[in-house]
């Protein structure tokens, strides 16, 4: 097992064939509600735990597995409570009233899509392009996924995207592409699409 520590509250854990085996982690089809899975992550948790000094036993975590060719897998590990750089999901100091957050839904963030066909994408920019006015990103992933990044967002606004697309976390979207994406369009990705 290796591992590469991302962020104070990320890791990135590679196993092989032979520590999938070790830990009973069936890396092509696991069901994340299985009991047998769920033990393999705990087992895996904890001897990480010893080696990066990652220790996820007192939060929520939230775990991405993708098999390897090898017959291993990558599992990305991220302590959901613990976002450093996700403002929006800090809570206000207990006991502070009147202060507190707009709903989700009023604030303006950064959201991403992952499309699965280009054609669904473009069907999308065209329809977004009318009423955007802030930067998008584009991405394609190893399995020929497109990932649209748009800032500035209301997100009740966006709602019609869903049936384009899948909507996914950002900061886990950035995580993943990382290591298996690469950016194809920066800054004004919808205005560039919108046109094919």
């Amino acid at each position: 097992m290796e591992w590469i520590r991302i962020s104070p509250n990320k890791l990135k854990i590679m196993l092989t064939a032979e520590d999938a085996r070790h830990y009973e982690l069936n890396c092509e089809n696991a069901d994340y509600t299985d009991t047998l899975t769920r033990t393999a992550f705990r087992e895996i948790l904890t001897d990480v735990k010893k080696q990066a000094d990652f220790d996820a036993s007192e939060d929520k975590v939230y775990i991405q597995m993708y098999p390897s060719k090898e017959g291993g897998c990558e599992l990305f590990i991220t302590k959901v409570g613990l976002l450093l750089n996700d403002p929006v999901d800090e809570m206000p100091p207990a006991g502070k009233r009147g202060h507190t957050r707009p709903p989700r839904d009023k604030r303006k963030s950064t959201l991403a899509f992952r499309f699965q066909s280009f054609s669904l994408l473009c069907a999308a920019c065209r329809r977004l392009l009318p009423h955007n006015t802030r930067p998008s990103d584009l991405f394609r992933d190893e399995k020929d996924r497109w990932w649209l990044f748009l800032s500035g967002c209301e997100p009740q606004k966006l709602r019609f995207l869903t049936s384009y697309a899948h909507e996914v976390r950002t900061d886990l979207a950035r995580l993943y592409l990382d290591e298996h994406g690469k950016a194809v369009c920066e800054k004004n990705a919808i205005e560039q699409l919108a046109e094919l």
